[in-house]
């Protein structure tokens, strides 16, 4: 966006270099991309006059032109065909830079013949589009005057970056409110003086809002009488300086009025309106409508339009149409001043491909509160510059009246977060100044309302960093120094959390997995195999990041695929991260809590190839013995694996449940088929996945040191024959309850169905090492302990000792 200096100067009392101002903008997260100094651009070129023009001796398409330039004579060789005797040009002067061309003007021969300087067109000046010829002036033109005086250029333009958030700066008033907060200077407002007629607007027209979810405001006025002309050189100049191509003076007023104050307006030719109504609504499926570019658009039902009685006359906050646009016939205008949905808008010119200065900033969000100042000012200037005269009144349909957000701010939170001492009364002050009302404080804290035009803004934080911004982050001073507590007891306990995070990212890591860091956002269709209740985000930068993951599954597997794509076929990755889920009341901050997981996954070979092993694909026991592994690494015990008959939405069957004391932690299995095809994935993917947020609040076993036995071990081998159904986890635990503490160690070590075992059965074959740190064990003992654990065995599972 382009901004005038000059034009900034009328809203502000403003003593700022261009330089000063550049840092000033810079620092308040307005980046400025460019400056154009006028004066420096056009130096070196002149009004002059052509003397004389004859044909060049030894080139049929050139001329040589004598020309007077007020401060002497020179000849230019000139190779446009309309430059003639007695014309007022623009004449380059030798040093003089080519806008257009990037090139020095220079005096050489051409043809044998030397030229002085070069005869200019608008389009190589940059000043227009005509390209067909040079520029001739008017004949009244006096020669010798300085292009930029001539044009009255004396203006610097700031080419200006603005990020999504700063919708409010999207305008000269915008950016004037953020520097006058700086020098803390009041606003000149842009004056809306003007006489109506005695004809209210009331009885001869009507708005109708049918769709309020997207256009919940909707403003309008007529001026009649206007005479569309040409508009006067100060408002074309302004326009021009900025970027704009101007049209005729209505169009050019509503264009005026959108970089002044950023409020998107529209003229319509009332004329051409049906019925003496403006009706908001969706359009028809497949509708076609021609805007005013004159291409046909394909409409759908998600679209808003603006109709009349009869017909569509324009795409909302978009682009009008053809068959109600302005033109010299025009005797009555309605103007027309909305709010319109971001969404809405983003989503609809996206969908046609139209990117115009309207929808830009409706898609960013405007400021709904100033929806009637805009229409005013606009009104005024048109009544003023083609005297016409303004009906009586304007109408306002404003269904639901937008209610401003109030937020808490805490002193002592500011202090903390900015990292310096700011008094109460100058963090309200700084807050008043950039526009944001205080409606109650006290010693602690205040209330802060917070203007429409500053969608930005929804948490304390934001107001943290907009007392930041304007305290000026060059006036924070950085503090280097640092203190640490060895009292344990001391601690927040919340300290604690990061800690554990890399705990489990480096044994990862040293395991042999790979860390990944993936986008918060993915696309609905994803999302909505994991969740019924997705998070939205409201103003996204396209459909495929516009919800807020509720699962970090899809993303590793998206990174899964994308790596098997790329032949990378045996992985081990992991990730930390958010998941985003909807919940009701609470401490959450607007029904919406964060869960940070772990998910683990693992693909394709158990071993890296090489030729003394076979190859081996890993399998669910390697996810698990993944999960046991950090467990005992963590210090976490008591954590029970168990089967769970419902499917999940990740594995299907083909899963267990991580839990403590009927509390889940988490998951782990293979990943269904159908999520396969999905991700387009033909290989099986194990998975680990962990709420770590509830590993938080578990209690971590101390890590002690075990005595080595200076004794012999004892092991003795053990095989059950069962049922089929019975899981290892609960012999083990039965075996372990029965071992005493002499039982040291338990290893399922076989597990065999088939020939010589009774089908429906299985034999599970387990060693056991008994040890003690005290003395050499006896066969008695270890014998008593074996007798006992076959006996609870074979009585709780129904099994029999199998013979060697």
């Amino acid at each position: 966006m382009r901004i005038s200096y000059n034009w900034l100067k009328e809203f502000v009392d403003l003593n700022y270099s261009i330089e000063e101002l550049d840092k000033t903008l810079t620092m308040l997260g307005i980046e400025v991309e460019g400056i154009i100094d006028y004066k420096d651009k056009y130096k070196n070129f002149v009004t002059a006059e052509v003397l004389s023009a004859e044909k060049h001796p030894k080139a049929d398409k050139l001329t040589i032109c004598e020309v007077d330039y007020g401060q002497g004579l020179c000849n230019v060789i000139c190779g446009a065909a309309n430059v003639a005797k007695g014309q007022k040009v623009v004449l380059g002067l030798p040093g003089a830079l080519v806008p257009s061309a990037g090139f020095v003007i220079e005096r050489r021969k051409i043809r044998d013949v030397e030229s002085n300087g070069m005869i200019c067109s608008q389009a190589e000046l940059e000043i227009g589009e005509d390209s067909s010829g040079i520029w001739v002036l008017g004949e009244e033109t006096q020669v010798g005057i300085a292009l930029t005086d001539y044009l009255h250029l004396d203006d610097i333009i700031l080419d200006v970056s603005l990020t999504p958030n700063k919708a409010d700066c999207n305008s000269h008033l915008g950016v004037a409110r953020e520097i006058a907060a700086v020098l803390n200077k009041k606003i000149n407002f842009p004056s809306q003086i003007f006489n109506e007629n005695d004809n209210s607007i009331d009885k001869n027209f009507e708005v109708i809002i049918k769709d309020a979810e997207k256009c919940p405001r909707y403003t309008a006025r007529i001026i009649r009488n206007v005479k569309v002309k040409e508009s006067p050189e100060w408002l074309k100049q302004r326009l021009m300086l900025i970027g704009l191509r101007p049209i005729n003076v209505v169009v050019d007023v509503t264009n005026y009025v959108l970089m002044e104050q950023g409020q998107p307006l529209h003229a319509f030719d009332l004329a051409k309106i049906e019925g003496n109504k403006i009706i908001c609504k969706t359009a028809e499926e497949g509708e076609k409508f021609v805007t005013l570019d004159g291409k046909e658009r394909v409409l759908d039902s998600s679209m808003l339009m603006i109709c009349d009685a009869v017909k569509s006359i324009a795409i909302g906050g978009v682009m009008g149409g053809q068959n109600s646009e302005i033109n010299n016939e025009t005797t009555d205008v309605l103007l027309e001043s909305a709010f319109f949905a971001p969404s809405s808008i983003r989503k609809t010119a996206k969908k046609l491909g139209i990117q115009s200065d309207a929808s830009y900033r409706f898609e960013r969000g405007v400021d709904i509160d100033n929806v009637v100042n805009a229409l005013n000012r606009a009104a005024g200037l048109i009544a003023e510059l083609t005297g016409g005269m303004i009906d009586k009144g304007y109408i306002d349909v404003y269904p639901k009246i937008f209610e401003k957000m109030k937020i808490l701010l805490r002193f002592e939170r500011v202090n903390n977060i900015i990292g310096i001492s700011i008094q109460a009364n100058e963090i309200q002050d700084m807050l008043m100044r950039l526009g944001f009302k205080i409606l109650s404080a006290d010693k602690d804290s205040c209330m802060v309302e917070v203007p429409a035009r500053r969608v930005d803004v929804g948490l304390e934080i934001d107001l943290i960093e907009e007392v930041a911004r304007l305290y000026n982050y060059d006036n924070i001073e950085p503090d280097y120094s640092i203190s640490v507590s060895l009292a344990g007891e001391n601690m927040h306990k919340d300290l604690a959390i990061p800690p554990l995070r890399k705990e489990i990212s480096d044994y990862l890591v040293k395991r042999g997995f790979n860390e990944i860091i993936t986008q918060n956002m993915i696309d609905p269709k994803t999302a909505e195999r994991f969740d019924n209740e997705l998070v939205r985000i409201s103003n996204p930068l396209g459909e495929e990041l516009s919800i807020m993951r509720p699962t970090l599954v899809a993303s590793m597997l998206r990174t899964i695929e994308r790596n098997i794509r790329m032949g990378n076929r045996d992985l081990r990755l992991f990730e930390i991260g958010k998941s985003y889920h909807k919940v009701e009341g609470g401490r959450f901050i607007r029904g919406i809590e964060e869960k940070e997981s772990l998910v683990v996954g693992m693909v394709g070979r158990r071993y890296p190839a090489q030729w003394g092993r076979d190859e081996e694909l890993c399998d669910f026991y390697d996810i698990k013995g993944v999960a046991e592994e950090v467990f005992d690494f963590l210090g976490y015990e008591g954590l029970d694996f168990s089967k769970n008959e419902q499917d999940n939405l990740i594995f299907g069957k083909n899963f267990v449940g991580i839990s403590k004391k009927g509390n889940v932690l988490g998951y782990l299995g293979e990943v269904s088929n159908d999520n396969l095809k999905y991700f387009d994935i033909g290989t099986k993917v194990y998975l680990l996945i962990l709420d770590l947020s509830k590993f938080y609040n578990l209690k971590r076993c101390e890590k002690k040191y075990s005595k080595v036995s200076a004794y012999p071990s004892v092991t003795r081998d053990l095989a059950f024959i069962m049922n089929s159904n019975i899981e290892h986890e609960a012999i083990e635990q039965l075996i372990l309850l029965n071992g005493t503490d002499l039982l040291k160690s338990l290893n399922l070590f076989d597990v065999y169905e088939g020939k010589s075992i009774e089908k429906g059965k299985k034999s599970m074959a387990y060693s056991l090492t008994f040890s003690s740190i005290e003395r050499t064990l006896k066969d008695e003992e270890i014998d008593s302990i074996i007798k006992k654990i076959i006996e609870s065995v074979e009585k709780k599972f129904n099994a029999t000792l199998r013979q060697q």
